[in-house]
């Protein structure tokens, strides 16, 4: 493989998730949704909820931050309350989220069968690595590693909305959506920066080489 150019700095997890009003983002909109609904029924919670939504992206552009969480969290909230509404059901509020959870499992876990392992797309993306360089069998067999599992988490998270959904747990899966979110998406990114390099260095694979494009 010929010695490295120069040594790419690996991103920390605390750079990944140094955003930490993400947390708020994904959560609050939830949490509020369930408690306006117990007291003042489902289209107040409806309005509520995407209420919330409009503030906190109201607030990130007045701090100049980063909007595409908020963005998505308002369209996400703006889908699940015209489902709760529809359906009369204040659970269908959840329906978006289970459904979102399903596609990024059914993707992650493709990406592996296909031998494309999306984990290391984006290592190599993070690292600058030379093209290619996923494509070596031990690189894909740690990287698939990882690929699946970040499916199995989406896998987990569809599981549980579902099984609390079909059970009418309203408060269950408001916890469910901040427990299984920002806390369980930040131990796997710590955790897969973690074992990612000490699988590569098992193996024997080499690690990412900076492209020697800018």
């Amino acid at each position: 493989m010929g010695p490295l150019v120069s040594k790419p700095e690996p991103p920390s997890p605390l750079d990944l998730l140094r955003d930490p009003r993400a947390a708020v983002d994904t959560g609050l909109g939830p949490l509020a949704f369930v408690i306006v609904n117990a007291s003042a029924g489902l289209h107040a919670a409806a309005a509520v909820a995407v209420g919330v939504s409009v503030v906190l992206m109201i607030e990130r552009l007045l701090r100049r931050r980063p909007v595409v969480n908020a963005v998505g969290g308002l369209f996400g909230t703006g889908l699940a309350a015209f489902i709760a509404l529809r359906s009369g059901r204040p659970e269908g509020y959840f329906v978006p989220r289970m459904l979102y959870q399903i596609a990024l499992a059914v993707v992650f876990a493709g990406s592996v069968l296909v031998r494309r392992p999306l984990v290391g797309y984006i290592v190599g993306a993070l690292y600058r690595a030379q093209p290619g360089w996923v494509d070596l069998p031990r690189v894909r067999r740690a990287m698939s590693e990882l690929t699946l599992a970040w499916a199995l988490l989406f896998g987990v998270r569809a599981a549980v909305y579902a099984v609390l959904i079909a059970s009418g747990k309203l408060g269950w899966l408001a916890a469910a959506s901040i427990v299984m979110g920002w806390p369980a998406f930040g131990l796997l990114i710590f955790g897969s920066f973690r074992y990612g390099p000490m699988r590569l260095e098992q193996l024997g694979a080499p690690p990412p080489r900076p492209s020697e494009t800018p």
